[in-house]
């Protein structure tokens, strides 16, 4: 057997140097973690030239595998803040990196689900996430960050092509659905392009993408914010506590909307509560004050829609109504 020196100095992504190094330190790939590694040398520097590096980027990396795409991000950055939950696969991740580790590579043998992602960025003064995500955990994870820290700002992440369906998804669309409204809610789409699933080892029954996402600057879409007034559009951009409550209620809000996807939206609504129920005349007149009906599916709304839709009906949100409530009226010459 070769010793840990005399592995070959080739691209760690070439696929005969991935196969020598899974023998080498004995790596067994678990579908369990949803494991598969880009074997393409030329779309990991396209996804780090995608990523836009620059040389005082601290980048997130979750899942690194054997450091395919960390060893092309490398030279471009000031640091990388690398998370890999697999511990044999972390063992050889530390010996390939050892001179580089503590110094531009920070290595943390965890799972990337349970660590808070607001003190974790602040720490390590994180500006960006470039990750090949585990496509298990990568809808969830996704949104957990986006929930917990604004440090990070630009997501490059490459993730199974039925996530990327859902994430570019419109209202109307198929793939469109309730993780598509919240992921809306902290951030914006701004680019893609698709990776073979060859490119992969073990190969993957779908191919993937890797998607460029934005996190929104503000609270709240800004499409609702220019609608009411400054001041209290500064209580709301502000307020830590509110927005913790609104998150949690309005995505919950969500999830009934969505719960029964197929069937007409005032119908799930109707099977999500009692509150519903009584307020079922509330909701269809809301509906058709949208451009809406009855009829309508919970696809064919937007996120402003939602947003607008939740805080007519619920009683935490009043103020916040009456005041979009009072800049339309404005906006149409009528009395306030």
């Amino acid at each position: 057997m070769k010793s840990k020196n005399e592995i070959q100095k080739t691209y760690i992504s070439s696929p005969s140097r991935t196969a020598e190094i899974l023998k080498h330190f004995n790596i067994s790939l678990r579908k369990t973690y949803g494991q598969n590694f880009l074997i393409d040398t030329n779309v990991l520097k396209k996804i780090a030239t995608f990523a836009n590096l620059k040389d005082d980027d601290v980048v997130l990396e979750i899942g690194p595998g054997i450091g395919s795409l960390t060893e092309i991000m490398l030279p471009r950055v000031k640091k990388i803040i690398c998370i890999e939950v697999d511990r044999s696969i972390a063992e050889a991740f530390e010996e390939i990196f050892k001179e580089e580790l503590g110094k531009k590579i920070i290595f943390l043998n965890d799972d990337a689900m349970k660590i808070d992602y607001e003190d974790f960025c602040r720490i390590y003064e994180i500006n960006k996430c470039v990750s090949n995500l585990p496509y298990k955990i990568a809808a969830p994870l996704i949104l957990k960050i986006l929930s917990e820290t604004d440090k990070i700002t630009d997501f490059y992440v490459t993730i199974q092509k039925d996530i990327a369906e859902r994430i570019l998804a419109k209202p109307g669309d198929k793939n469109y659905n309730a993780f598509t409204v919240k992921l809306n809610f902290y951030s914006k789409y701004v680019r893609s392009f698709s990776i073979s699933r060859n490119c992969f080892y073990p190969k993957p029954f779908v191919g993937s993408t890797t998607v460029n996402l934005k996190r929104n600057l503000r609270f709240l879409p800004d499409s609702i914010l220019y609608k009411i007034n400054p001041d209290m559009v500064k209580n709301v951009v502000e307020n830590e506590n509110f927005h913790t409550d609104f998150v949690l209620e309005f995505f919950n809000f969500v999830e009934v909307c969505f719960y029964h996807r197929r069937k007409k939206l005032i119908n799930s609504l109707n099977l999500g509560g009692q509150f519903y129920k009584k307020n079922e005349q509330k909701i269809v007149s809301i509906l058709e004050e949208m451009g809406f009906n009855k009829d309508t599916r919970p696809e064919e709304l937007s996120l402003e829609n939602y947003i607008f839709l939740f805080i007519s009906l619920s009683p935490n949100y009043s103020s916040l109504f009456r005041a979009f409530r009072a800049a339309e009226a404005k906006d149409s010459g009528l009395p306030v």
